[in-house]
């Protein structure tokens, strides 16, 4: 294990597990994912297959990480992220894309929205791992 990762499971063993925001519209990936972080992550974790979902998910739980696909519906994850960041109780929340897009449109928006980290998909689980840990440790 990394030492970042090691320091993230530390500060996080102090306390509650983090929450974390699952956010795909595909059930079979996020029944992977939602696999993935329980072997990774003792965890709170929330999953949304839409942009409303999300919102609501966020706004009640408000979650230490978020992970977001951009192709979500109704209106897409930018505007998810958009109307993240403009809430004072969500607008620091650390949010991962996972996306296969790469309009440079896109990544544009995302950039310019704050996100801590951007992973292609398809995505290798070790990237993913380690921004997770990042993140959480950016956070603690």
């Amino acid at each position: 294990m990394a030492l970042m990762e090691a320091t993230a499971l530390n500060n996080l063993s102090t306390g509650a597990p983090p929450v974390l925001l699952l956010v795909e519209d595909n059930p079979e990936q996020r029944g992977l994912l939602r696999e993935f972080l329980s072997d990774i992550l003792p965890c709170d974790l929330r999953e949304a297959a839409d942009g409303y979902v999300a919102l609501d998910h966020a706004r009640t739980a408000r979650p230490n990480l978020i992970l977001l696909d951009l192709q979500v519906p109704p209106h897409g994850g930018i505007e998810v992220l958009h109307s993240l960041r403009t809430e004072a109780d969500l607008g620091d929340v650390p949010v991962i894309i996972m996306s296969g897009s790469r309009l440079p449109s896109d990544l544009a928006e995302v950039a310019a929205a704050g996100v801590f980290r951007f992973i292609e998909k398809p995505y290798s689980l070790d990237d993913l791992e380690s921004a997770i840990f990042a993140a959480l440790s950016a956070g603690a």
